[in-house]
């Protein structure tokens, strides 16, 4: 997004209170439910004995999502609010490490590997995604282009460990 489109968004935002509120809430409820499911995806794996898959569905996403941080940490793209004269509606203070999206990254990723165990809350969670990666957008904290990047790295992330599941 440019500078005119990120303005009239913030705009609206400021002048909707109600709006603002949801766009808050949605950030937080977004990245929590990734967040809570992952263990309880852990724990179902580790009820049902699969302990193949409990440790493919540690090792790797733990790797890749190192990975993604040093690669942010390297390439150490702007953030909006850095770039553009704008304020973010999401504040964060933070300089720098903008792309990939870890939180998207991070929902992606989750939300593939309960595609792999139990395809109906893969589905949520791919939903609960696209919405967190535009909330992220919108919110003036990355560009499109570190949402889309992070979706793509958190789905192959999470192909990767069911692909080493299956060959154990």
């Amino acid at each position: 997004m440019n500078l005119e489109q990120y303005t009239k968004i913030n705009n609206f935002f400021i002048r909707h209170s109600s709006a603002f509120s949801l766009l808050l809430t949605a950030n937080r409820l977004l990245t929590a439910c990734g967040f809570l499911l992952y263990p309880l995806l852990l724990l179902c794996l580790l009820t049902k004995k699969n302990i193949a898959m409990l440790i493919s569905f540690i090792a790797i996403p733990a790797l890749c999502f190192l990975a993604v941080t040093i690669f942010r940490k390297v390439v150490n793209k702007k953030r909006p609010y850095e770039k553009l004269p704008i304020q973010s509606l999401i504040k964060k203070d933070k300089k720098g490490q903008s792309f990939p999206s870890r939180h998207v990254f991070s929902i992606f990723l989750i939300a593939t590997l309960w595609f792999c165990f139990w395809k109906p809350v893969g589905i949520f969670l791919f939903i609960a995604g696209v919405f967190l990666a535009i909330v992220r957008v919108i919110g003036g904290v990355h560009f499109v282009t570190d949402v889309c990047a992070g979706a793509l790295l958190g789905v192959l992330a999470g192909l990767i460990s069911n692909y080493v599941f299956l060959i154990s």
